[in-house]
């Protein structure tokens, strides 16, 4: 029996579109998320009111996906309430922070934030930021950290989060899923070369990640500082990332949402400089307002 030559072309689209791959890019527009610190650039707490002006920012900024560091300031029940008030549809990473003096204050006060947590928001608990590459901990003590955690959350994802080269097998062992730091920055590629550079890291990270499922939990450019190599810090620079990663299909939180004058320089100089946002409260680049 021979096909008509219509018949035979409609099975060969069907076959072509059956073959190409089923992953697609998101639609360009917005970040695919942002990590915030509920603190001025003094260092002072944000107000409940002020957490959520910076989550309605968000909100309409088509942010959906919010990573936090700690519990101090209050800050998961208001961004929390904050999100509920304007009209849901964002999660938030929850986190304790690990490796200081209030290791045991930030886990009893998760369990209190979280009595009561509308659960739907939360998309998991982040155990520590950079323990191991902070010299705070070593991978056997954080990932013990995992597990304790593990045992009192157990309906939520939970991992921990650190560079590449900090996480060790113990760590990725204990992990749900792998939330890694990336900054082509201190790789000292320019911004043009920045998203590629993200990308072809977390492509020779795969490996370490035993299969499980990747997100990068810090991705970003400062808009002040010294030049590292050919990344050299400056608005330009900022948008040109923002910009391309607002067209690629990973998963991440931009770093960060506001400058923060509080931690002082670090490496570069950059340390304060990361936000989209400055000190008085003016964004930096046309693509987030």
């Amino acid at each position: 029996m021979q096909l008509s030559f219509f018949l035979f072309a409609t099975l060969l689209i069907v076959g072509l579109v059956q073959a190409l791959p089923a992953h697609k890019k998101r639609d360009s527009g917005s970040l695919w998320g942002i990590t915030y610190t509920a603190k001025g650039s003094d260092g002072s707490c944000h107000s409940p009111e002020q957490v959520s002006e910076f989550i309605k920012r968000f909100k309409d900024n088509g942010i959906k996906n919010i990573r936090t560091y700690s519990q101090e300031c209050d800050q998961l029940p208001n961004i929390l309430d904050a999100i509920e008030k304007n009209g849901g549809d964002m999660k938030v990473l929850a986190a304790v922070w690990i490796g200081g003096d209030d290791d045991d204050k930030e886990i009893s006060d998760l369990e209190k934030n979280l009595k009561g947590a509308n659960k739907d928001l939360i998309s998991g608990i982040a155990v520590g930021n950079e323990a191991v590459q902070g010299g705070l901990m070593d991978g056997g003590k954080v990932a013990s950290k995992i597990k304790e955690i593990k045992e009192k959350f157990s309906e939520f994802k939970i991992g921990t989060v650190d560079t590449p080269t900090g996480f060790s097998s113990d760590m990725v062992e204990a992990s749900d899923i792998i939330w890694v730091n990336i900054h082509p920055f201190f790789g000292g590629v320019s911004a043009d070369e920045a998203v590629k550079n993200l990308e072809e890291q977390i492509s020779s990270f795969e490996g370490k990640a035993s299969g499980k499922d990747i997100v990068i939990s810090e991705v970003g450019w400062p808009s002040e500082g010294e030049s590292n190599g050919n990344a050299k810090p400056g608005v330009d620079g900022m948008s040109k990332v923002v910009k391309a990663l607002m067209n690629s299909d990973i998963q991440y939180y931009f770093f960060e949402s506001h400058d923060s004058k509080w931690k002082g320089d670090g490496s570069y100089g950059v340390e304060p400089h990361w936000g989209l946002i400055d000190a008085n409260g003016k964004s930096k680049i046309s693509e987030f307002q």
